[in-house]
């Protein structure tokens, strides 16, 4: 999915811009990267509705926000921790200083954004489908309602 690939560029080139900006030690700001899996998501998800009827949209809508989120999370996590281990092993450091588990390290890291990433990829995924979902219904019974017609396929 070249949405994943792009969130996961995204997310990289961000990381590094902090880095450059000497802020990248400043874990408050990891928010943005919800905000840019959100924006990858949902962009996911509505390019896939527009092209699916509303009966086979609900369980290839999920499919699709997962494997986004999949494709994003794991190709970012891969690119942070072999940065932190390869290339700015102080950082790792500095992080370890600021957070209780002190065993930090390439595997640690992966694991721990992956995780993150895709509780966060599940949350968003599940939240626009559910708004996606009810803008679907409201278009059908508005349109049924116009044409005087009963039957909505829900």
């Amino acid at each position: 999915m070249v949405i994943g690939i792009i969130i996961a560029f995204t997310l990289a080139a961000y990381f590094l811009i902090m880095q450059a900006l000497n802020l990248a030690q400043m874990i408050e700001l990891r928010f943005f990267n919800v905000l840019i899996i959100a924006g990858g998501i949902c962009y996911g998800i509505v390019s896939l509705k527009n092209k699916l009827d509303e009966e086979e949209f609900y369980l290839k809508g999920l499919a699709q926000g997962i494997i986004i989120s999949a494709i994003a999370v794991i190709l970012f996590a891969l690119f942070i921790s072999v940065y932190l281990t390869y290339f700015d092993p102080l950082l790792l450091e500095e992080i370890k200083t600021k957070t209780a588990y002190k065993q930090l390290d390439g595997t640690t890291i992966f694991v721990s954004i992956f995780m993150e990433g895709m509780a966060s990829g599940a949350i968003i995924t599940f939240a626009a489908m559910q708004y996606l979902k009810s803008v679907g219904t409201e278009g059908k019974r508005a349109y049924h309602k116009e044409h005087k017609t009963t039957h909505i396929n829900n």
